[in-house]
C-alpha cells in the first residue's frame, strides 16, 4: 500500500483493502475540514477505550505476542546452534577443548536437585542466551558461611540478530491482513511484543537457573548460574519494541504525519532519515571486515577459531570499526591481580605494539574511508536538499550528533567484562571497551560525512550505476514517506512564516538529484511532493541479470568461505602441527636418528651428538616401539601436540610444543620448540685417562682424551645402549661392557656408566716371568752384588778375601702389581730364597799363602720395582739391593 493516504495536494487517497482484511476505521486527517467528527465503529458506543483502540481485534493483540515469544525462542536456538558449531570446530581441529566443554557441562557440574543431568543441559542454553541481550551471566557460589561470585558480560550479537529477524518476519507475515489506523495502535502493538519478549525471557531464564552442589572438603559448595537481571528485561523489551515496530510500520494507514514528526523535521531536517546512512556505514564496513575476520580466523586459527566466530565476530568487527576510525579501545582492571593482568589501564590503537602488518592497517583504514563515502552518498540521497535547509545551522548538526550518539552507543554495545568477588579473597573487574572519547571521534567523522554529502556526493551520484544509487537511497516507499514528512514540515513552516508577514523561501528551488527522490521547493510557493507512481513490473531481462548477479556474488562469497574452510582443514590435516609430530615420532620408532635431528635439533655440540646416528640408535634395544597422537591444540602460531609413546611395554604421555615462524607455500610450517625436554636425554660416561674411543652398540664413538679420568656427556634418544671401552693390551682391562637404559617415562634421570682401568691376571703372570728372568740374570752375573738386582752379598769392603760367587735361586718370590695408569709397581707379596756359594780366604796374615775355604749362605728375595707396560711388552726395573 502507499506510504500515505494523501496525494501531493493533500486530497485523501482512496485505499483499496484486500478482500477479507481486518482493519480499523481510518481516523480523519489532522488538517481535515473543520467540524468533521471521527467515525464510531459499530458497537463501540459507550466503550471506555480511547478512540484509537476501539476497533482493535484479538489478532492485533495476538500477533505481537507471537512475534515477541518467537523472537526470544529464535535467539535461544541460535545460541544453541552457535555452541554446536563451536564444538564442531574444536572437534575438526582435534583440540581437547571440545571434550573439555562436554565434560564441563555433564561432569563438571553435578546434577540439579532433581538428579537429572539432562535438565542441566536443557537449562544451560537459556542462561547463555542472556548474554545475547547484553545481560551479565553470573555464577554465585556459597558454602561454609562464605560466598563468592563471578560475572561475565560478552554480547552474542549473531543470536540476537537471529531473534530480531525472526520477530520481524513473524510480525510482518502474521499482520498481512491487518491495517493499523494510526501510530497509537502501531506503537501499542510494538510495546506488546516487547513486553511478551521480556516476560518470556525473564520467566524462562528464572525457571532454568542452573543449580548444583559440589563437595568441598568437609562441606558442600552450592553453585548457581543465572542470567536474570534488570538488563535482561530492559534490553529484551527494547529489542521487541523496535523490531516489531519496524515490521508493522508498513501496515500503518495514518493519513498524514503527526505534529511531533513535522516539528522534528522542521527544526532538525533529516533527523528521521539519519538512521539510513549510519546503517549503510556500519554494514559496508562490518560485513567486509567480518568476512575478512572469518577468513583470517580459519587461516590462522584453524577450524576451532573459524567456527567459533559465530560467537565473537560481531564484537571483533565492532572493535575494528572503532579502531579503524582512529579511535581506541581500553583494557581496564581494578582490584588485585585483575589490575595487574590489564596493567590497570591500557589504551590500544590500531597500530599499537606493531603486531599487525602495515598493509592490514592501511586496508582497514581504507575500508573505513570507503564505508564513510558510502554513508555520505546515502545521506545525500535521503536528506532534504533545498537551499533553506542548507542555510540552517541545525541541518549541519543532525548527522554529527547522530554519530556522536553512535559513539556513546558503542561504549555500551562493545563492552566485554569479567567480574570476580569473594573468591579466596580476590576481588576485581576486568573490562574491554572503546575509550571514552570515541564519541568525539565519531562526531568528527559525522561532520566529515556531512561535508562529503553536500559537496562531493552530488558529483558521484551521477556517475554511479543506478543499482548502487537505489541501494544507497532505499525503497521508493521509504523515500516517498520522507518526502511527505518533509512537505508537511515545510508547509507548517510556511504557515508560520506567512503569519509573521514574510515569505518562507527566497531562494530558487534546488532540484532533486533524481525525479521523485524528494520534495522540490518553489520560490514563494507551497512545496509540492512528487506523487509516488505505482511500481511497474520489472523487466524480465533485468530481473534475470539481477538474479544472475546475486547468484554470482553469493557463489563467490560461498566459495570464499568454503575455500577458507578447505584451506584450514588441509592446513591442519596435511600441514598441521600434528603431522610434523607424527613425522618425528615415525623417525623415532623406525630408528632414523638423522631424520629426528633434522626435525627436532637437539641444540648440542657435535661431540655430544656422537650417539645420534642411525647405526647406533638403530641398533639400540627397547626403543620407542609405537606412538599415538591424542590431541592437538593450536593457538595462533603456537601449538601443543599431546601423544602417548610405548617403550618396553610401558606407555608414557608426552607433550610436544611447536611454533610456526614460516610457511611451506601457502601453509604454515611448524617446528618443534625445546625438544630436549621431550625426547632427547643424556648419558654420562666416566672414562679413564688416555681413552679416546668408546664402543656403543657395536660402533666406535670418538670421545675427548685427557690425561686424567674424566666424564663425557652424550645426547641420546630413548633406548638401551651397550657401551664398552677397548683395552690397549691384554694386560689392562676397563671393565665389562655396561648398558645405559634410557626411558621416555623418566626424562630427568640421566643414566651414568663408569669405566675404570684394571689389571688382568695376565699382567701379573707376565710381570712375574719378567721379574724371575731378571733374578736369573742377576744370579748368572757372577757378582756378589749384581747391579740393578734386588739381592746381593755384603763383603764389608774385603773383596780380596771373597771369590767365585755362584748364585742359585732356590725359591722364586710371589708378586703383586700396584698403582694405576702409567704408574705401576711390582712388589713381592711373598719372599723367595737364593743360595750363594763362594770361597773365603781364612788366612788372616797377608804374608802367608791364602787359605780358601768353600762356604755358602742363603738370602731372602724380596723387593719392588717399576713396572712399565708398553703395548704387549712388560718391563720390570728393580731397585738396587
Amino acid at each position: 500500500m502507499s506510504s500515505s493516504a494523501y496525494g501531493p495536494a493533500g486530497e485523501p487517497r482512496p485505499e483499496h483493502e484486500p478482500q477479507g482484511s481486518q482493519t480499523t476505521r481510518t481516523m480523519p486527517a489532522v488538517d481535515g475540514p473543520a467540524g468533521e467528527r471521527p467515525a464510531t465503529a459499530p458497537g463501540a458506543a459507550g466503550s471506555q477505550l480511547p478512540a484509537p483502540l476501539r476497533a482493535m481485534t484479538g489478532r492485533h493483540w495476538l500477533v505481537p505476542v507471537i512475534a515477541g515469544v518467537g523472537g526470544y525462542l529464535a535467539t535461544v536456538l541460535a545460541t544453541v546452534f552457535a555452541l554446536l558449531i563451536t564444538v564442531l570446530g574444536l572437534a575438526l581441529a582435534g583440540d581437547s577443548s571440545a571434550n573439555d566443554l562436554t565434560s564441563d557441562v555433564t561432569g563438571g557440574l553435578e546434577s540439579s536437585p532433581d538428579g537429572s543431568e539432562v535438565w542441566v543441559l536443557i537449562c544451560l542454553p537459556f542462561q547463555l542466551a542472556a548474554l545475547a541481550f547484553l545481560a551479565p551471566l553470573r555464577l554465585v557460589m556459597s558454602g561454609a558461611g562464605e560466598g563468592a561470585s563471578m560475572g561475565l558480560i560478552f554480547p552474542l550479537y549473531l543470536p540476537l540478530l537471529c531473534g530480531i529477524a525472526t520477530a520481524w518476519l513473524l510480525a510482518r507475515k502474521l499482520s498481512d491482513r491487518l491495517t493499523l489506523d494510526n501510530r497509537v495502535v502501531h506503537w501499542l502493538m510494538a510495546a506488546i511484543a516487547g513486553l511478551a519478549w521480556a516476560a518470556t525471557a525473564l520467566i524462562i531464564t528464572a525457571i532454568t537457573v542452573v543449580r548444583t552442589e559440589v563437595p568441598l572438603f568437609l562441606s558442600t559448595l552450592e553453585m548457581r548460574l543465572t542470567g536474570v537481571s534488570f538488563a535482561l528485561v530492559a534490553v529484551t523489551f527494547l529489542v521487541g519494541l523496535l523490531s516489531t515496530a519496524a515490521a508493522l510500520d508498513v501496515r500503518v494507514a495514518q493519513p498524514a504525519p503527526g505534529r511531533v514528526v513535522t516539528t522534528t523535521e522542521r527544526y532538525a531536517p533529516g533527523l528521521l532519515s539519519v538512521l539510513r546512512p549510519v546503517v549503510v556505514h556500519l554494514l559496508v564496513f562490518c560485513v567486509l571486515a567480518g568476512l575478512g575476520i572469518v577468513v583470517y580466523a580459519f587461516v590462522e586459527g584453524g577450524a576451532a577459531a573459524g567456527f567459533s566466530a559465530v560467537l565473537w565476530v560481531p564484537m571483533a568487527a565492532g572493535m575494528l570499526f572503532v579502531l579503524s576510525h582512529l579511535s581506541a579501545v581500553t583494557i581496564t582492571g581494578a582490584g588485585g591481580w585483575l589490575a595487574e593482568a590489564s596493567g590497570s589501564s591500557n589504551v590500544a590503537y590500531l597500530w599499537t605494539d606493531n603486531d599487525q602488518p602495515v598493509w592490514a592497517m592501511l586496508l582497514l583504514i581504507l575500508l573505513a574511508v570507503v564505508s564513510a563515502v558510502c554513508a555520505a552518498l546515502s545521506w545525500a540521497h535521503v536528506r532534504p536538499v533545498d537551499q533553506r535547509v542548507a542555510r540552517t545551522v541545525q541541518s549541519w548538526a543532525v548527522l554529527p550528533v547522530a554519530y556522536f550518539l553512535l559513539g556513546l552507543l558503542f561504549m555500551w554495545l562493545l563492552r566485554a567484562s569479567g567480574q570476580l568477588g569473594g573468591l579466596l579473597g580476590l576481588d576485581g573487574v576486568l573490562a574491554v571497551r572503546p575509550v571514552a572519547w570515541t564519541c568525539i571521534v565519531f562526531l568528527l567523522w559525522g561532520a566529515a560525512i556531512e561535508a562529503l554529502a553536500r559537496f562531493v556526493a552530488p558529483a558521484l551520484i551521477g556517475v554511479l550505476p543506478g543499482g548502487v544509487n537505489r541501494a544507497l537511497r532505499g525503497s521508493d516507499r521509504a523515500r516517498g514517506r520522507a518526502a511527505v514528512v518533509a512537505a508537511a514540515a515545510v508547509m507548517a513552516g510556511g504557515a508560520a512564516a506567512t503569519a509573521a508577514g514574510r515569505a518562507p523561501h527566497d531562494d530558487a528551488a534546488r532540484p532533486a538529484y533524481e525525479p521523485g527522490s524528494g520534495p522540490a521547493y518553489g520560490s514563494g510557493a507551497a512545496p509540492s511532493v512528487a506523487t509516488p507512481t505505482p511500481r511497474e513490473p520489472m523487466d524480465p531481462a533485468k530481473k534475470k541479470r539481477i538474479r544472475l548477479l546475486v547468484i554470482i556474488v553469493g557463489s563467490a562469497i560461498l566459495l570464499a568461505v568454503i575455500a577458507a574452510i578447505v584451506f584450514s582443514v588441509v592446513g591442519r590435516t596435511a600441514f598441521g602441527p600434528d603431522k610434523k609430530a607424527e613425522e618425528l615420532m615415525e623417525a623415532v620408532v623406525s630408528g632414523d636418528a638423522q631424520r629426528v635431528t633434522e626435525l627436532a635439533d637437539p641444540n648440542v655440540s657435535t661431540q655430544q651428538r656422537g650417539l645420534l646416528t642411525n647405526d647406533i640408535y638403530g641398533a639400540a634395544q627397547n626403543r620407542i616401539s609405537s606412538y599415538e597422537i591424542t590431541d592437538t591444540t593450536v593457538t595462533g602460531d603456537s601449538a601443543v601436540v599431546d601423544a602417548t609413546v610405548t617403550q618396553d611395554n610401558v606407555t608414557t604421555d608426552v607433550t610436544m610444543n611447536l611454533v610456526s615462524d614460516g610457511r611451506e607455500g601457502l601453509f604454515k610450517s611448524w617446528r618443534l620448540e625445546s625438544p630436549d625436554s621431550l625426547l632427547y636425554q643424556e648419558v654420562t660416561a666416566q672414562v679413564p685417562a688416555g681413552v679416546d674411543t668408546m664402543n656403543v652398540n657395536g660402533n666406535p664413538v670418538s670421545i675427548p682424551s685427557e690425561s686424567e679420568p674424566h666424564s663425557v656427556s652424550l645426547t641420546v634418544l630413548p633406548g638401551d645402549y651397550d657401551m664398552s671401552v677397548d683395552a690397549p693390551s691384554k694386560y689392562v682391562t676397563y671393565g665389562e661392557p655396561q648398558t645405559a637404559e634410557v626411558r621416555a617415562n623418566d626424562p630427568f634421570m640421566n643414566d651414568t656408566v663408569q669405566f675404570s682401568m684394571e689389571h688382568t691376571p695376565e699382567l701379573v703372570r707376565e710381570a712375574t716371568r719378567v721379574a724371575n728372568a731378571k733374578l736369573d740374570e742377576c744370579a748368572a752375573s757372577g757378582s756378589f752384588d749384581p747391579e740393578g738386582c734386588s739381592f746381593g752379598f755384603n763383603s764389608y769392603a774385603d773383596d780380596e778375601d771373597y771369590r767365585n760367587p755362584t748364585w742359585t735361586i732356590t725359591e722364586y718370590p710371589e708378586y703383586e702389581v700396584y698403582g694405576s695408569g702409567d704408574s705401576l709397581t711390582l712388589s713381592t707379596s711373598s719372599a723367595g730364597e737364593a743360595k750363594l756359594e763362594y770361597q773365603y780366604n781364612s788366612e788372616w796374615d797377608d804374608d802367608e799363602p791364602a787359605d780358601w775355604e768353600d762356604q755358602d749362605t742363603e738370602t731372602s728375595l724380596y723387593g719392588s720395582g717399576d713396572l712399565v707396560v708398553t703395548g704387549e711388552t712388560v718391563e720390570v726395573n728393580f731397585s738396587d739391593y
